[in-house]
């Protein structure tokens, strides 16, 4: 017999005997320890795979903190370091040969100061350097090729400023103002160029999309693709080539966001990633061994709210359902046991991030820790399985975002087209959900199993929040015809329709149904299959913040509400491809 045959049924059955316990897979956002001084507003900076946390405030109308916290993410621990001798908020920190300049930021309400200090993490001690020249607030600093550049801030006579120091020479020298006046903005190198994103034009104004990139070689500015979501307050940094937006606020009492978008400098476009579970501003991230780090912040635009959460988002995590069926079994082994002894990446998975050189028994061994786990994709921001069997919630498998039902829903365990499934009596059972997923944000997907109902009917729905609250996915008053009312805005006499398949769903036989929208075109899936799209582009859909309805429409409205089976409801931050919705429906 082949020996790799041989090698596969004894890795295969050896690891299958060891395997007692499956669970589900975590997102790309993982939960650390707390940070021990809960603030906003701290400076983080990296030295030797160390993260370092300085400053912050817990009082917005009391003088700033000068507190120093050490976080270990090997060990996730924390440790007490020598304060800051200027207690402050806000400021830019940056890291040359190993050291950390602290520079700018604010003393206490209303105030931008010049002053900058050295830390030196070896001797735990700190050092008076040269002011600034333009005292400023909410500015950020970025390093390329040993000297430190101080950009835009508020409580400024030049909110545009551009300071270039030199630790070498202890000096600054001024160089071209940023196009774009702002404050509250992010900065992040990438190939010796800085990318200057969001912020707000005003202080505690609202906030800009505008990204700026600068040259410090040729003191030049360029004008690059706005961020998709304005904001104020973010926090940024790079990974592998890319950059990473994080939290912060639209401004002018608005919400804090949670907001993730990923830029890709090459092709100058903007991708919208996972959540960051806790929403906040004023967080300052960090990146080490590949994963950022988001530490403390604010969850509330006002009164400012501190908080110690500590949240590590992984861009690129290992990948060990190799097939992509959302589960790692059997097959996934043998799969590895192909390219036994060779140096295939995508199986040299051990030890992490980039493995050894050779797909051996140390890769086995880790896929083993994960055998049975349910992947799911970091795109899937919204997953109600419906397998329960008792109780009033809905549990969302990707996030807290649970579902309560009203009415008097009945479990069906044995009856779901994935396990369970939920019945819905069509007079007054729904479920609610506070997930909340803006249409007019740009590409998604929605689909959901169902079994039943009847003309007029609605699967999913959005309440009003601030916005239009449509029906997600329904069916056709007439005939039972799969159709969906999210609507781009009107333009001009032009007024938007909803998008209708010909096909009826209303069989009482189980059909897979979905939407989704790549930010020009609207699609209906019915078992796997496009039944129909736009026949022209759109610029967008309409604005909505609302939770979702399942069941009915975001009125409430008689006749809406859905008679029969729905199972396996899941939401993407992304326009599913049809061969991707049809891995989903086999």
């Amino acid at each position: 017999m082949n020996t790799r045959i041989i090698l596969k049924f004894v890795v295969v059955a050896g690891l299958l005997a060891l395997a007692s316990t499956s669970y589900a897979a975590g997102g790309s956002w993982t939960r650390d320890a707390d940070m021990p001084t809960a603030r906003w507003g701290p400076s983080t900076s990296v030295v030797d795979g160390k993260i370092y946390s300085i400053g912050g405030g817990q009082d917005p109308y009391s003088t700033y903190l000068s507190t120093v916290e050490l976080y270990d993410p090997e060990t996730d621990t924390w440790t007490r370091k020598a304060d800051m001798p200027t207690g402050r908020a806000f400021a830019g920190a940056s890291v040359v040969n190993g050291k950390i300049y602290v520079v700018g930021g604010s003393t206490g309400p209303d105030t931008g100061i010049s002053s900058m200090e050295e830390y030196d993490p070896t001797t735990d001690t700190w050092t008076r350097k040269t002011n600034m020249p333009t005292a400023r607030n909410v500015l950020s600093t970025s390093e390329v090729n040993g000297k430190i550049y101080a950009i835009g801030g508020a409580y400024t006579t030049n909110p545009a400023a551009v300071e270039e120091y030199d630790p070498a020479t202890d000096t600054w020298t001024r160089k071209a103002n940023m196009p774009t006046a702002r404050n509250g903005l992010s900065t992040s190198v990438i190939d010796g160029r800085i990318y200057v994103i969001g912020g707000a034009t005003s202080f505690g104004g609202s906030g800009i999309s505008t990204v700026e990139e600068y040259d410090p070689a040729t003191d030049t500015w360029r004008q690059k693709a706005n961020m998709r979501t304005a904001r104020v307050y973010l926090s940024t940094s790079v990974v592998n080539g890319k950059i990473y937006a994080i939290g912060g606020t639209a401004g002018n009492w608005n919400p804090v966001l949670s907001t993730v978008e990923e830029y890709d400098p090459v092709t100058d476009t903007w991708a919208k990633k996972p959540d960051l579970p806790t929403a906040r501003m004023f967080v300052p991230t960090s990146m080490v061994n590949g994963e950022i780090y988001a530490i403390g912040g604010s969850l509330a635009y006002w009164p400012w709210t501190p908080t110690s959460t500590v949240e590590v988002y992984d861009p690129n995590p290992l990948v060990f359902d190799f097939n992509g069926d959302g589960i790692v079994d059997s097959a996934d082994m043998c799969m590895m046991v192909d390219y036994w002894h060779t140096d295939e990446q995508t199986y040299d998975i051990a030890p992490p991030p980039s493995g050894d050189g050779i797909v051996d028994v140390q890769d086995l061994i880790l896929l083993s820790e994960h055998l049975f786990e349910e992947i799911l994709p970091s795109e899937l921001v919204a997953y109600w399985k419906l397998d329960e069997t008792e109780g009033i919630v809905a549990y969302n498998s990707t996030g807290e975002s649970d579902g309560f039902l009203f009415g008097d829903p009945v479990w069906r365990p044995a009856e779901g087209k994935r396990s369970g499934a939920m019945e819905l009596d069509g007079i007054d059972d729904y479920v609610v959900s506070v997930f909340v997923l803006n249409p007019a944000d740009g590409p998604f997907s929605v689909f959901a199993w169902i079994k039943g109902g009847a003309p007029g009917q609605v699967i999913i729905s959005q309440m009003d929040g601030s916005g239009s609250g449509e029906t997600w996915l329904g069916m056709d008053a007439v005939n039972g015809y799969l159709m969906t009312g999210l609507l781009p805005p009107p333009l001009g006499r032009f007024l938007p329709q909803p998008l209708e398949s010909q096909n009826i769903v209303t069989d009482d036989k189980w059909h897979h149904i979905g939407l989704a929208w790549d930010g020009a075109y609207r699609y209906l899936y019915v078992d796997g299959t496009e039944v129909a799209r736009d026949t022209g582009a759109l610029t967008q859909l309409l604005h909505a913040d609302g939770g979702l309805y399942v069941g009915t429409n975001n009125n409430l409205d008689a006749g809406t509400f859905f008679s029969g089976l729905i199972d396996d409801v899941r939401i993407y931050n992304v326009a599913l491809s049809e061969e991707q919705i049809g891995a989903i429906v086999k």
